[in-house]
Parts: C-alpha cells; structure tokens; sequence
C-alpha cells in the first residue's frame, strides 16, 4: 500500500529527526510519559496474552494498524510536543500548512462531485470501497472524516495567515467545507459541525472568519443537486436509507460488546471481530445482519480469520448465501481497542484524546476544535492510517500548547 511506503519511508525517518532538530532540552511531563508508555506496552502485553502473533503487531493485511502503527502514532505525538514546546513559530507554520494540506486534500472530492474526474484508486486497494466523493482516501466517510478533523483548524489558521495570503486563506477553508459537506457523511457531518461549535464557543472568532465556510455551504448547495450528488437519506427510509440507519453496524457493535463482557482486560486479539463472531450464536449474527424468519441455516465459513458466512433457508425452501457484515473493524474505535487490546487500553486512548482536547480548549482552539471532532467521528468510524498520523500529531501540539500556556500563566 502506497501509504504504508510514506509513514514508514518518509514520515517515520522525518518523525524521528525533528525530535533531534532542536537544542532546547527535552521538557516532556512524566505523567505524559507515562501514559504513552503504558499505553504502548499494554497494547504490546496483549498481543503477547492472546497469541495473535504477527497479525497483532502488524494489524489486519488490509489496516496495518496493529502495535507498530501505533508506535508510530506516539511518536508523532511527541514530534508534535516537541514542535510545540521548542519553536515559538510553530503555529503559523503550522497553520499553512493545514490550510494548503486542507485544501489540496479537498479538491479530489470536489473533483468528483463536479465529475471532473472518476474514483481514485478504485479496486486499487484491498478492503477498501471507493466510494464517490472519497477522492485520494477513497471511502466518502474517510474523506468526510479527515476534513472534519481539519476545518476547525484551518479556520483558526485564518488568525496567523499574513493579510497578503488572506485571500487564499479563505479560500482553503472554503475548499475544506465544502468537501467535508459533499462528503455526504453523517458522522463526519456530526463531528465537524461539533468541532466548529467548540471552536466558536473558546475562541469567538469575528462573524468576517466565518464567511469562507458559509461560500463552501453554499458551493455544496448550489452544486449538489445540479450534479445530483445528493445521497439519497430520508426520516423513514422512503426516500432511500432512513437517516437514523446505522448502516449494518448493530451486528458489529453487538459483537464488541459480546466479545468485551468475554474477555474485558486483555481482548481478543487481532482479529477480534471475527473470533467473536465466530463464537457468537448464528441466529444472533443473522438477526443482527437483518436476516429474518430464518427456517434453517448450514455455516459455510464460521472461523477466527473472516466473517462468517451461513446457507439459510426460508419458509417455503428458498435458500440465500449470508455473509455477516465483511468487515474487519468494530466502526467504533472505542469498543475496538476495547475489544482489541482490552477496556484498559481503551480507557487509556480515552484519556490521551481528552487530555488533547481538554489542554489545547484556549491555548490552541482550532487543534482542540478538530480533535474533538475525531473524537466524535471514531464513535462510528475506524482510525485509520489515512489521517490518524495527522491526529495524533496535533494531539501533540495541543498537549504542548496546553502545558506552555500553564507555564507562562497567560490566559
């Protein structure tokens, strides 16, 4: 995966020099230092208890988002402390580089809704679906997801822009939003529109800051019905999917919770969804998919390594092959690492991204703004290495910001 070739080759080697790059000494909290560690080891140790041998250092084939990503995770975490407590500059280097990010990464969104070019990467990806509107991370929802991460930010990147570049300012934000509304997904609708609600409420920007979201509102209205983009929601499913449908997640948030009462300290082991599932009472797993008035049913596959597939049999003899939901990640990040690596590796992720967006509320708004929109989108979406390298380093930058903003007891 071409992706994999960047973090390892290119943002891992860069990674580890800017830890180096500055002479001021390392002033990293222990109780920071800490956490990151028992982080990393408790997710190290359950591997080890579960036995799930490569696949948990290396994560699923088609993720690779075991034990090692994490530790690259960490790492840019403390490449973003590093940044943030070293160079006094950092933020308005780092806010061009979120609205020229930000805005690159939406115009193959925009691309697509415009039909002015076709799926990136399509059936280029194992266990990727290249949705529409998806453009270079392929599903709209990882699309949807990283904008939601990056609007608040790039908004509050508006402040350290020079007035000469004001201008192309507003116009990334506005690239930002509106792909983030085409993306035409509602958890990442939920999480972006709550993290511009955080950042409206602690940093208050002037009403002129918000136009550029307000264009790509409006360039999303204008442009959505003209192409007919619009994904086809209603309240009861009339008009296409029912807006409250959660997709075929019911039977992959039931297994978590099955498979977490199992085994709460340690997990399952990659892959947990799929051991439990293979565990589970089959008329459960057919009930949750949404296969009713089952008369009988054959297991075809039912093993710790796919998702299991059934023969079923209707009343009246008429016979259907049933996979039960071919996913390989709970869609709730939070009940996955639970499942995973056990609940506390979860509570420990929990308390990592609030302490992010708790420490960086006033002393950097917009990266706190944008974690707490992650925060939201991973209650119904995977991490994923698409952009959680991005996240966890702001996480960094807002836990930096936070700690200097102590230190200087500036408001």
């Amino acid at each position: 995966m071409p992706r994999l070739w960047l973090i390892y080759g290119i943002v891992l080697p860069c990674g580890l020099l800017l830890l180096g790059h500055f002479r001021v000494p390392w002033q990293l909290p222990r109780s920071l230092l800490a956490l990151v560690g028992v982080f990393l080891l408790w997710l190290a140790v359950s591997v080890l208890v579960t036995g799930a041998g490569w696949p948990g250092w290396w994560g699923q084939a088609d993720r690779a988002d075991g034990v090692l990503m994490h530790a690259v995770y960490v790492l840019l975490a403390l490449c973003g402390w590093r940044l943030g407590t070293a160079d006094p500059e950092w933020r308005p280097k780092f806010s061009a580089a979120l609205l020229i990010g930000g805005g690159l990464l939406a115009l193959t969104n925009i691309a697509q809704q415009l039909h002015l070019a076709g799926i990136a990467n399509e059936y280029a990806l194992s266990g990727v679906a290249a949705n529409p509107f998806g453009g270079t991370l392929g599903n709209r929802g990882y699309m949807g997801g990283a904008l939601a991460l990056l609007l608040p930010g790039s908004l509050w990147a508006m402040s350290y822009v020079p007035a000469r570049y004001q201008r192309a300012g507003q116009l990334a934000v506005m690239l930002v939003a509106w792909g983030w509304l085409g993306a035409f997904t509602r958890g990442a609708w939920l999480a972006g529109a709550l993290g511009l609600v955080w950042l409206a409420y602690f940093e208050r920007p002037s009403r002129q800051v918000w136009l550029p979201v307000l264009a790509g509102l409006l360039a999303f209205a204008l442009v959505t019905p003209l192409y007919d983009n619009a994904r086809q929601l209603s309240l009861d499913g009339s008009g296409g999917q029912e807006l409250t449908d959660n997709s075929g997640r019911t039977v992959l948030w039931n297994s978590a919770v099955y498979g977490i009462k199992q085994k709460p300290v340690f997990g399952w082991g990659t892959p947990a969804l799929h051991r439990v599932m293979s565990v589970r009472p089959p008329l459960d797993l057919l009930r949750e998919n949404g296969t009713l008035n089952v008369a009988d049913y054959r297991a075809v596959r039912q093993n710790a390594l796919s998702a299991p597939i059934f023969l079923v049999t209707y009343p009246g003899g008429k016979k259907e092959r049933v996979m039960i939901n071919n996913v390989d990640k709970v869609h709730n990040e939070y009940l996955d690492y639970a499942l995973t690596y056990g609940l506390p590796a979860a509570l420990l992720f929990v308390t990592l991204l609030g302490w992010g967006v708790w420490s960086g509320r006033t002393a950097a708004s917009g990266l706190s703004a944008g974690l707490i929109s992650y925060a939201l989108f991973l209650c119904t979406w995977p991490e994923i290495i698409r952009f959680a390298p991005i996240a966890w380093f702001m996480l960094g930058l807002s836990l930096a910001a936070g700690a200097w903003q102590n230190r200087s007891g500036t408001a």
